[in-house]
């Protein structure tokens, strides 16, 4: 045995404040036993090596043969290290536990918080990391320019980790100030105050009521200003719901005028009876955010339960209604309504054209210029100068009320009404001298409408050109102004 034992136990002995006495009283030996083993004058039996240890929490290769001292920091460290990892794992968890106990207001304010704190921080070390860049440039001006910029940037990547580690410390320990310091407090009121179980019928039950949500309130670590805020951008965001509420008033409205329409196709059998149910599906779910939306505007709960499965069902019986619609749509045709012949007559300008491919030219002794068309039993043929000399031809129904009713009977008679503005046999008719200049004028504002896009695709590539060479002259510059800082760093070395 060699003079570590006798080291050990007088370092051992010491750092539990304990006299030769005490531990000699304890071990049952006396005080001069204890003195020869410190001295190296004798060495105890195994017995009492064994309850040194066990007083020690040591094994006895440790105690007789290595130096505590070693022994002791490499369990400091590892003590160190699981305490660390011990207190991460708790924090995660506490903030998992408090986020989920807090109520649904103090969650967004919890969140609307950190996002300011997290804001605040970002911009001062921005500006921190700005300032010390430009320091940094200025001390290290006078190394040659490749080993400054790799000087500089290595010295500012180790500023920035510097600035995002110090920015997490500052926003985990206001974070544990502000929140989990008070919510431990809660859980440690709430232990204390809790009740033993109740006996009945000889069976011990816990009678535990539905835990409530947190509410957050902590006095003491009130931040004025984050709640005014907080209260304004709410106030804000109530204001402009009150205009998503007359939206949804709106389509609401829309959709019970289109429930009491549907009515009127009744006929169409399956397609009827799918649209009244995807009807009254979205009207419930407009109703639902209707609610969700009024009571967050008045801070009024929710019956989450209820608008969960009225929201579930609404979302069920629209899928069947689309099948139904699906379904029901195959029996219908498409029908074109029946047609009849317009005309119109117009003054002949110098510049007029008609811009439409199907038309026929039908020479007449006249001076005017007369338009034919085919267009639908209900309409009549319109012409409109879209520019100032560019005709355009179309259909216009004076009387929607009685297309809407053709329409309608069509659809209960499984027919689909084609509507289509598209004219037909288009026919003008006009003097062998207005039909030139018509032809004439057409192809040339073809002509000229060619010539202005091929003007515009000029002017366009010239620019490009221009801005190509303006990024050729740019990258000369920077090449000249690094040519002249190196032979400013080459002079003055």
């Amino acid at each position: 045995m060699n003079n570590n034992f006798a080291e050990n136990l007088k370092k051992l002995r010491k750092e539990n404040n304990l006299s030769q006495e005490q531990l000699a009283e304890e071990l049952g030996v006396s005080r001069q036993a204890i003195s020869k083993w410190e001295s190296s004058l004798a060495y105890p039996e195994m017995d009492k090596i064994i309850a040194l240890c066990d007083k020690f929490n040591l094994n006895i290769d440790d105690l007789l043969h290595k130096d505590i001292k070693e022994i002791k920091g490499e369990e400091e460290v590892k003590n160190n290290i699981n305490k660390g990892i011990d207190d991460f794992l708790k924090f995660i968890t506490n903030t998992l536990n408090l986020f989920c106990k807090m109520n649904f207001k103090s969650k967004i304010k919890c969140l609307f918080e950190q996002i300011i704190i997290i804001s605040f921080l970002v911009i001062i070390s921005a500006i921190l990391f700005v300032f010390s860049k430009y320091i940094i440039l200025g001390i290290f001006a006078f190394l040659p320019t490749k080993i400054n910029h790799i000087v500089c940037s290595l010295i500012n990547n180790i500023i920035l980790l510097f600035l995002f580690i110090a920015s997490l410390i500052i926003f985990i320990h206001i974070f544990k100030t502000r929140y989990l310091d008070y919510y431990t407090k809660l859980e440690i009121s709430k232990k204390s105050n809790v009740e033993e179980p109740v006996n009945l019928n000889q069976e011990n039950i816990i009678l535990k009521e539905k835990e409530a949500k947190i509410i957050f309130r902590n006095p003491e670590n009130e931040y004025r200003f984050i709640n005014g805020l907080f209260k304004m951008i709410l106030g804000i965001i109530k204001f402009f719901a009150i205009f998503v509420v007359l939206g949804l008033s709106f389509t609401l409205i829309c959709f019970f005028f289109s429930f009491v329409i549907s009515f009127l196709i009744f006929k169409t059998g399956l397609f009827f009876i799918g649209l009244l149910l995807a009807i009254l599906s979205c009207a419930t779910i407009n109703i639902i955010l209707l609610l969700l939306v009024i009571n967050f505007i008045f801070s009024r709960k929710n019956s989450k339960k209820i608008m969960v499965i009225s929201f579930i069902a609404s979302i069920a019986t629209f899928g069947i209604s689309l099948g139904l619609i699906f379904i029901g749509s195959l029996n219908f045709s498409i029908v074109t309504p029946d047609l009849k012949t317009a005309s119109l007559e117009l003054t002949m300008t110098d510049n007029l054209f008609i811009d439409n491919n199907n038309i026929e030219y039908i020479p007449q002794n006249i001076d005017n210029i007369i338009i034919e068309s085919q267009v639908p039993n209900l309409c009549n043929l319109k012409a409109e100068n879209i520019y100032s000399n560019d005709l355009i031809l179309y259909s216009e129904c004076k009387e929607p009320l009685k297309v809407i009713k053709e329409a309608i009977t069509n659809l209960n008679h499984y027919k689909i009404l084609d509507l289509n503005n598209d004219l037909q046999n288009i026919k003008v008719y006009a003097s062998s001298e207005n039909i030139n200049k018509l032809k004439q004028n057409i192809i040339k504002y073809y002509e000229y409408e060619n010539s202005y896009n091929a003007e515009i695709t000029a002017y366009e590539n010239a620019i490009n050109n221009y801005v190509n060479q303006i990024t050729n002259y740019e990258e000369k510059i920077a090449e000249l102004e690094n040519e002249l800082a190196n032979y400013k760093n080459n002079q003055f070395e």
